[in-house]
């Protein structure tokens, strides 16, 4: 129980300071700030990178000087000048970011990514063993084209009613 303790209190004094960068170069950039933080030995706990922000990393650091020590003479990041982020505030902005869609047999889509990015397709099936992959029939096109499809590159366009699953 201690061990949970001793979490709950680091996790309290965590504080992050986001720093900007190109969107899409956050690995790069995240590569960079560990290898100047090494080079320079600044005291930078961690850097946490949330592919959900793009352009954004959360540097974890003491004092806001060590953070501005690292992007220094760094054409590739630049320190926000917001207040410093605390690790609750961090996981309240995943939570209400983790909101699954529930796509079901029927279900009207539009493809947001890939290949077919713009069409609208029919869900035929849920996959269940292809980890979060649906089956669906593509509707702007003449042909009757079945394409699989990662459940994260649809976005929900109509539900299905109970009356018209029954036919």
């Amino acid at each position: 129980m201690e061990g949970a303790a001793e979490r709950e209190e680091v996790k309290a004094k965590a504080i992050f300071f986001v720093v900007r960068t190109s969107a899409g170069q956050e690995l790069n950039a995240v590569r960079l700030l560990a290898a100047r933080a090494n080079t320079m030995g600044a005291k930078i706990r961690s850097i946490l990178f949330i592919p959900k922000f793009k352009g954004y990393l959360f540097v974890e650091a003491d004092r806001e000087y060590e953070v501005r020590r690292l992007v220094r003479g760094s054409s590739k990041v630049k320190l926000m000048t917001t207040s410093p982020v605390s690790m609750s505030e961090i996981e309240d902005l995943l939570a209400s970011e983790a909101s699954t869609i529930e796509i079901e047999k029927g279900d009207i889509v539009k493809i947001v990514k890939g290949n077919f990015k713009g069409y609208r397709a029919k869900v035929l099936s849920v996959l269940e063993g292809g980890k979060g992959m649906i089956l669906a029939k593509l509707l702007d096109i003449d042909r009757d084209w079945e394409v699989k499809i990662p459940i994260d590159h649809v976005k929900l366009e109509k539900k299905v009613e109970k009356e018209e699953e029954v036919r």
